[in-house]
């Protein structure tokens, strides 16, 4: 069900234990060869196909395409909020959902960049606010959710997973829109940074660091996004949506937690 095609009676009437999807995203810079909506199309694309798939089980609110994206800000095209305030705007939309009655709520993030603010948000709402605490509040971005189903060898990938502007997010965006790709506007990209600690181009590192773009990359992209197709495209999305959904029925199954009374 989409949240936003019903009136506010039949939400209101709703099985409160009925998981709220929630897509957030951003509308920042992708390379010369991808558009600034890379991540709003990528994640609205999964969770469209997931309420297609199984649309009595969910409830789909709209996408929110604003992130925080100041890292990228130094790249033309790049609209973006402080992490502070896109935490205020997470926290908000959770206490709306809360108000009106439901009680597991998934945030699936298109947009590393949202993760830290996030889960700040939603670490906050439920020291705070008791339905917060009383409730299932849950937040990935749709690469973890499916990181098993997309790795390097399953996807027959030349790089690892997901960076930025890479190699998956082209293909995922050839497989979408290829009419937004232009292939010829890659540029070979070599990461500025490698250590035992951290690589820039990594799915996993053992010490973030914390940098705008403008000194990662001169074009905006990262990884290589030359090595993508339409074909590993598809097998991304595909795993996406299949461990989106695997997981959403398995949360509608879980208990209510209540309070453990100490002896």
């Amino acid at each position: 069900m989409l949240w936003h095609e019903l009136s506010s009676p039949a939400i209101d009437a709703l099985d409160k234990n009925l998981p709220v999807v929630v897509p957030i995203a951003s509308c920042e810079q992708h390379g010369h060869h991808l558009p600034v909506f890379v991540d709003t199309i990528q994640v609205h694309e999964i969770a469209t196909r997931v309420e297609a798939e199984m649309p009595d089980r969910i409830l789909l609110v709209p996408s929110l395409w604003l992130g925080s994206s100041h890292h990228h800000k130094d790249f033309a095209g790049t609209i973006s909020v402080r992490p502070s305030l896109f935490s205020e705007m997470i926290m908000s939309i959770a206490e709306s959902i809360l108000n009106t009655g439901f009680r597991r709520i998934v945030f699936l993030n298109g947009h590393g960049g949202n993760a830290v603010p996030a889960s700040a948000a939603l670490s906050e709402l439920v020291v705070d606010n008791d339905d917060a605490d009383n409730a299932y509040l849950c937040l990935s971005s749709w690469w973890e959710v499916a990181q098993d189903s997309i790795s390097q060898d399953k996807i027959e990938a030349a790089t690892a997973g997901v960076s930025h502007a890479c190699e998956f997010e082209t293909s995922f965006m050839l497989h979408v829109r290829p009419d937004l790709v232009d292939m010829t506007k890659i540029k070979p990209w070599t990461s500025p940074l490698s250590s035992e600690w951290h690589t820039i181009d990594s799915v996993s590192n053992h010490i973030p660091i914390f940098r705008r773009f403008h000194r990662i990359t001169d074009s905006g992209h990262m990884g290589k996004p030359e090595a993508a197709t339409a074909d590993k495209g598809e097998a991304i999305c595909a795993a996406a949506v299949s461990d989106m959904k695997a997981f959403l029925t398995e949360m509608a199954t879980w208990p209510e937690l209540p309070v453990i009374k100490r002896p």
